[in-house]
């Protein structure tokens, strides 16, 4: 695979769509042949030196164009061209690779319908945003980020509830199929947006902090579980902490089998059953999701969002 030369950084196109194009590259040129297989994610992340969360959505946004396709466990593959040919033709997928272009450009569905009729339709001021994640604790922190940023009523949304009502949608990448699934007459109006593992969990890797500490990720699903910890790997130094996971079923089963001197970093729809007395434990930490700046930004731009002035938010319900 290529390295980290061909992305550029400064650029204002962003790094997962630069990856993207360079992917799409390759497989127009046949230096990525029909049936092979794509670098897994964590692999391709060291090689192209980027996170995790952009080599997912370079990989989606190939699926979404009819170019690869990801099979658990065999991995992603190059699709044969009889079948990106069949797959792109059809109107939806026409629809949804212009509205996704558009996107790129800053551009929200309701501007680019006004730019197609003429500049004369009006873009509608949304009255809120549905912020949708599988928690609702992490729901509602997400919530509460974009109402730090932006000038919008964001309301959380937790995935498996009803449709959410006319407006804006954000969703994360973590369940981009699970809402394609979900929603698909919607698609129009969801961002999916990239998230990252708060930089102050740096704190579990201080210098004050015995030699390889053991940090243990607590979440209920092997495969979350896996993720998680494979976004924390990027994040965590390993000479400085010893990382595992440990399934519970709930919250309270991971803290009566902690071991001594063991640090327990729940998920964030675990950390959603710990009481505020089980939260002030020292011992005990939240593995907090942050939207990609990058990504934050964008979405304003993509909505309309005016900034917040600084200090002032919406206090949810």
């Amino acid at each position: 695979m290529a390295t980290r030369e061909r992305l550029d950084p400064a650029s204002p196109v962003p790094l997962y769509h630069q990856l993207a194009e360079a992917l799409r590259y390759q497989i127009a040129t046949g230096a990525l042949a029909a049936g092979a297989q794509l670098s897994p994610l964590r692999r391709a992340a060291e090689e192209w030196r980027v996170n995790l969360h952009t080599v997912r959505r370079a990989y989606e946004e190939l699926s979404a164009a009819g170019l690869v396709e990801t099979r658990t466990p065999e991995g992603t593959h190059v699709l044969p061209t009889t079948t990106r040919t069949d797959r792109s033709t059809s109107l939806r997928a026409f629809i949804a690779r212009v509205t996704r272009d558009a996107r790129e450009h800053g551009l929200s569905p309701f501007a680019l319908a006004r730019l197609l009729v003429g500049g004369e339709a009006p873009e509608p001021a949304p009255r809120a945003a549905y912020v949708v994640e599988c928690s609702e604790t992490q729901c509602r922190d997400l919530a509460g980020q974009l109402e730090a940023r932006w000038d919008v009523r964001a309301l959380p949304w937790p995935l498996g509830d009803a449709e959410p009502p006319a407006g804006p949608i954000v969703a994360t990448y973590f369940h981009y199929n699970d809402v394609r699934r979900a929603w698909p007459a919607r698609l129009a109006d969801v961002r999916f947006a990239a998230i990252r593992p708060d930089a102050g969990l740096l704190s579990l890797a201080e210098p004050g902090r015995r030699r390889r500490s053991p940090v243990v990720l607590c979440e209920r699903d092997a495969p979350m579980a896996q993720n998680i910890a494979a976004d924390l790997a990027l994040l965590l130094p390993d000479d400085r902490v010893r990382l595992s996971t440990r399934i519970v079923a709930r919250a309270g089963d991971a803290l009566r089998r902690r071991r001594p001197g063991e640090v327990l970093l729940f998920s964030p729809r675990l950390w959603g059953e710990l009481s505020d007395e089980d939260r002030q434990m020292p011992e005990v930490r939240e593995a907090r999701y942050v939207f990609e700046p990058t990504d934050l930004e964008a979405l304003g731009e993509q909505f309309g969002w005016s900034a917040r002035p600084q200090g002032v938010s919406h206090a949810l319900p």
